[in-house]
């Protein structure tokens, strides 16, 4: 006859295991939580083929499959709250201190917020927009310089490259944050807290009046203004945590966005930006946009055409595009598309440009506003880039390179040119070099290199052992029903 110390001993034991009992695992489809089709009508406009128009199906289902919460056309966080008086940029608006992250794929002891606030957009019209703000589990901690008794979270503040032109592409609801550990992922995972503005007309689309918010795409000191005006209202949000020093970091389009902070703070450091300028370290421009109509001019061309008329009312887009390419651009705003789709639309070997696009007096007109470089700018500032780009071509930023050193001799650029690698790439291969840069600012150690220098960086192996480029995306795992999928089901 058993004890009734063994009898407890196994029902003890019979409960353990119950309630330790392994899930079950379900086999989770790769397809797409979106339905999207092109109807007919769409495909007929554009003259699409077959092929073409599933291609855009596909590409369409899964950048809405990449919405957390279902994009800000379901997600209550980006409706506006009422408007209080007259706004003025840098306002802030609404703060969600926690957001829920469930349907996000954020790395594990990260936490994430999101803001609304007021911006600007060019001719000066004040306009809401949205931001996010990822937290680190431990802020970074340094042994130096005026900031080394900080309780705070030092700031990064991050400005993304292109995923769009409408609401959908605000990295606030993308599920990696649009670049994940390319950008926000690892600067949070180092320690900082990462400040990333959507940009005017991501995010947030429309004003309180109901009129549009256009994206005005590849303006890189309007952009640079959303940045700081996130930065301000970030602050005014949580001035217990959020420390006023910070590092700007961009890329692509963001690069170039980065770059244009530096031009604002140098030019308003003293006015409107001054007490933000108190805590500014400097800027890492990566990949950077510096020339709106060097590169990809078939994508180019639409993408800015689209907003063009919102900077110049009297232009038409016809004199850049024929009548294939008006109609596809017009389905691109339809469908609300982005990169995936616009290659579809703009790289199908059609006749979509203008032979004579850059005889017009926009080109020149919108590259004067829209253009970072050849200017004063507040340093010090390290430009990098890869050879391999596809999308900007390296010898492009090499040209404004020199052109800014000889419009500020007297500056603190570093061009560093990386051998070999693609365009978000780089970003991966100058992960070491830029987190080091970052942290000797905020040690307040010297730079290395001082003034106008150019210096380089090559693979420690041979060139062609490395993979070029990234092969996977976030697929959401995070149910105890997919837990399988992810190192030792956690």
């Amino acid at each position: 006859m058993c004890s009734i110390k063994a009898l407890l001993a196994t029902a003890l034991l019979t409960v353990a295991h119950v309630e330790a009992q392994a899930p079950l695992n379900v086999e989770q489809s790769t397809g797409f939580n979106s339905s999207f089709a092109l109807s007919t009508s769409q495909i007929e406009s554009a003259n699409l083929s077959s092929t073409a128009a599933n291609n855009i199906n596909i590409a369409i289902n899964f950048d809405r499959s990449q919405l957390a919460n279902g994009g800000p056309a379901e997600d209550s966080f980006y409706e506006l709250p009422p408007l209080s008086g007259t706004p003025v940029p840098g306002t802030l608006l609404k703060v969600q201190e926690f957001t829920n992250t469930s349907y996000f794929v954020i790395p594990p002891n990260t936490a994430l917020s999101r803001i609304l606030y007021t911006t600007s957009n060019l001719n000066g019209t004040v306009v809401p927009a949205s931001a996010f703000i990822l937290w680190p589990f431990t802020p970074k901690r340094f042994q130096a310089g005026n900031y080394s008794a900080s309780t705070k979270a030092p700031a990064v503040v991050w400005t993304h490259g292109t995923e769009g032109f409408f609401a959908s592409a605000g990295p606030s609801t993308h599920r990696a944050l649009w670049y994940g550990h390319d950008g926000p992922f690892a600067l949070a995972l180092a320690g900082y807290a990462v400040v990333a503005p959507d940009y005017a007309g991501l995010g947030i689309h429309k004003s309180w009046d109901g009129s549009d918010i256009p994206h005005q795409y590849l303006m890189s000191q309007t952009s640079g203004h959303d940045a700081l005006y996130a930065l301000q209202a970030s602050l005014e949000a949580f001035p217990e945590v959020l420390d006023e020093r910070f590092v700007v970091m961009g890329h692509s389009q963001g690069g170039g966005v980065a770059w244009g902070v530096a031009e604002v703070l140098e030019a308003k450091g003293d006015g409107e930006f001054k007490r933000l300028a108190k805590g500014y370290l400097g800027t890492i421009a990566a990949s950077p946009t510096t020339n709106a109509f060097i590169g990809q001019i078939e994508y180019l061309l639409p993408w800015i055409g689209m907003i063009l008329p919102s900077i110049f009312p009297d232009f038409n887009i016809s004199a850049w595009l024929t009548p294939l390419g008006i109609a596809r651009t017009k389905l691109l705003q339809e469908v609300e598309g982005g990169i995936a789709v616009s290659t579809q639309l703009f790289l199908s070997g059609d006749k979509i440009i203008q032979d004579d696009y850059d005889k017009t007096w926009y080109v020149d007109a919108y590259g004067k506003l829209a253009n970072a470089g050849g200017k004063p700018f507040k340093g010090p500032l390290l430009v990098i880039h890869g050879t391999e780009d596809y999308y900007i071509p390296e010898n492009a930023t090499a040209t404004t390179v020199q052109a800014t050193c000889e419009a500020v001799p007297e500056g603190d650029l570093e061009y560093l040119v990386v051998n070999g690698t693609w365009h978000v790439p780089t970003l991966d291969a100058t992960r070491q070099t830029w987190l080091k840069w970052i942290e000797d600012r905020f040690e307040g150690r010297a730079l290395e290199k001082t003034g106008c220098v150019k210096s380089s960086l090559e693979s420690f192996l041979p060139l062609e052992r490395y993979q070029a480029t990234g092969k996977s995306f976030p697929q959401f795992a995070g149910l105890p029903e997919f837990n399988y999928q992810v190192p030792l089901g956690l």
